[in-house]
């Protein structure tokens, strides 16, 4: 089995769509997965700081290129909410939400598949491990999964978790996109799948048949 995992889209729905297109034509046998933040929900200048107070007819331009194509590609994928979708949901009222979105906004918060967690990451409290290093705590029900998905700050990383005397310890593996990394049987493991919005475009594919985790980057080429 093959995993494909995008996110942090913020609405290039083209840069995300040559990245699934790359996706299908290296592996066509993997599952996609959407790890969140499909939109781009920009905060307008208004006179409230009640972010609920804002007035609906002020928020047209909040989802941005929502009649692109691939919106119903991507509605044919698993996914988990993001902030933007959160953010989307408390600033316009469903009723004017466009139909083909709608889905988007009630992706559950997170995935679950055997041992394998999935989530955008936004929900968890974060720790600073080193500079320039930010990732979420894994903690309590988390603990009984082996390897722990996430998204939210379009940082392309992976951490070996090891709990010693109670404290959880993320120690970083260096990452060379392209080639597979093994990843040990009996280890935890917190992968941070990269995002589509920066230039380059970044994703990562789960091959559980060989236990690996390879990080991929959207080829000058194809941007």
């Amino acid at each position: 089995m093959k995993i494909a995992l995008i996110g942090d889209i913020h609405s290039r729905f083209a840069q995300a769509e040559q990245v699934v297109t790359q996706v299908r034509k290296d592996h066509a046998e993997a599952e996609i997965i959407c790890m969140g933040d499909v939109f781009e929900v920009e905060k307008k200048s208004v006179s409230s700081a009640d972010e609920s107070a804002v007035e609906p007819e002020q928020l047209p331009d909040y989802v941005m290129n929502s009649t692109h194509s691939f919106i119903d590609t991507l509605r044919t994928f698993q996914g988990v909410i993001g902030n933007q979708e959160e953010k989307l949901k408390k600033l316009m009222p469903l009723t004017q939400i466009p139909e083909n979105i709608a889905i988007f906004l009630d992706y559950p918060r997170e995935i679950a598949q055997g041992n394998l967690l999935f989530i955008h990451g936004h929900q968890l409290p974060w720790v600073e491990s080193g500079p320039d290093v930010f990732h979420p705590l894994i903690e309590n029900e988390m603990l009984t999964y082996r390897l722990f998905f996430y998204g939210h700050n379009h940082d392309q990383r992976l951490f070996v978790v090891h709990q010693v005397d109670g404290e959880m310890l993320y120690n970083e593996i260096p990452i060379q996109l392209g080639t597979p990394i093994p990843l040990k049987q009996y280890e935890k493991y917190l992968i941070n799948v990269g995002d589509i919005k920066s230039t380059p475009s970044k994703w990562a594919i789960y091959c559980s048949d060989a236990d690996t985790i390879t990080f991929y980057e959207l080829s000058p080429a194809k941007v």
